[in-house]
């Protein structure tokens, strides 16, 4: 269900700018306090996910939260909210994101072909958002540096399989790096200030 900000489920037309990679969106998913306190190196993990959506909104690249039954395990943090308070947000009771209802009708009605993915937990929503992905013939690359779980080993075993799958793994400023392409590009000296202002935690 989506829910808070958007009534509908398209994304308005000035959020995707024409000279960005067509098809393009970043997905989030279930970033709420009760699953973030158990993450590993939540600081981290925290600050590269506050980027990763700096990011987003600097390029105007679509973004879409997850939340994983609201009602009793509360909402996505607001942290993460308020860098994007029009950023429509999907309720959902399955593992995996694109079970929540409307979802993959909001991709395609945007178009949506590529997914930049990030959340917790790696073993569990995000991995299974993934391969639900590619089964949806969507192309997913997982950003390393923007999931996370409980046990680190963990998910460095899923990652390994998703790959093997067919998701891209990249980290964050890679990804907006090959999509900057070089320093002529527009958006270079503020995606450079984000990148110097991005410190660890």
């Amino acid at each position: 269900m989506l829910t808070h900000y958007h009534k509908s489920n398209k994304m308005p037309k000035e959020h995707i700018q024409t000279d960005m990679p067509r098809g393009l969106a970043g997905l989030v998913v279930d970033l709420q306090p009760v699953f973030l306190d158990l993450v590993h190196e939540i600081e981290d993990f925290s600050l590269n996910c506050r980027f990763l959506i700096e990011s987003l909104n600097l390029f105007q690249i679509p973004l879409f939260f997850t939340e994983q039954v609201p009602e009793k395990l509360g909402h996505t943090a607001d942290d993460f909210l308020s860098l994007a308070p029009t950023a429509p947000i999907f309720e959902k009771e399955t593992f995996s994101a694109l079970g929540a209802n409307g979802l993959l009708d909001a991709f395609a009605n945007n178009g949506i072909e590529h997914l930049l993915l990030a959340g917790v937990e790696t073993p569990i929503c995000v991995y299974l958002t993934a391969l639900e992905a590619l089964s949806a013939d969507l192309e997913v690359t997982i950003l390393t540096d923007c999931v996370s779980c409980r046990r680190p080993s963990d998910g460095e075993w899923v990652l390994r399989k998703l790959a093997a799958a067919g998701c891209h793994l990249l980290p964050v400023e890679s990804v907006f790096y090959g999509i900057l392409g070089g320093a002529n590009h527009p958006n270079f000296r503020a995606f450079t200030k984000l990148v110097n202002n991005r410190t660890p935690g």
